[in-house]
């Protein structure tokens, strides 16, 4: 079992990375994306394009290296469950939006359909799953644990 909580580990660490990449790079570009959602108020949805992807990084970067697992999977957890909700909040309304999970909005990976909602729950229960099942193995965490131990 723990072999297959840090495979989850590094498949949602790797995926929050690859996802906040662009978006740190250019929260501007990312901006739109958070406005077509029709959510948030512009300025917070400023506010948002400047600070999501700094915590989509870091969250994803603890998961990989093993610093706070469990807060960091908690974390990645609940911005999955937020993310779904906007994602189901967008398709329900029928806003014919890019998700903007992976880019900005004019980088389109395709408008918001029954795929989206699929893949972030699955990324949602997996994510939840590392909450729930993780030990502290595999991880700079449970060096620092084991040193601790010795002591």
């Amino acid at each position: 079992m723990k072999y297959i909580v840090m495979l989850a580990r590094l498949i949602i660490g790797g995926l929050f990375v690859y996802a906040s990449w662009y978006k740190v790079i250019d929260p501007a570009a990312f901006a739109p994306a958070v406005r077509n959602y029709l959510i948030l108020p512009p300025a917070y949805s400023n506010f948002t394009a400047l600070t999501l992807p700094w915590i989509e990084l870091f969250a994803g970067l603890f998961l990989i290296v093993g610093i706070q697992v469990r807060p960091s999977a908690f974390l990645t957890t609940a911005m999955l469950a937020i993310f779904l909700g906007a994602i189901s909040y967008a398709y329900s309304i029928g806003l014919d939006i890019d998700c903007g999970c992976f880019g900005s909005a004019t980088e389109s990976q395709g408008k918001i359909g029954p795929y989206h909602l699929l893949r972030d729950t699955t990324l949602l229960l997996v994510s939840f799953a590392i909450v729930a099942f993780d030990k502290g193995d595999f991880g700079i965490g449970a060096v620092f644990n084991k040193q601790k131990l010795n002591i």
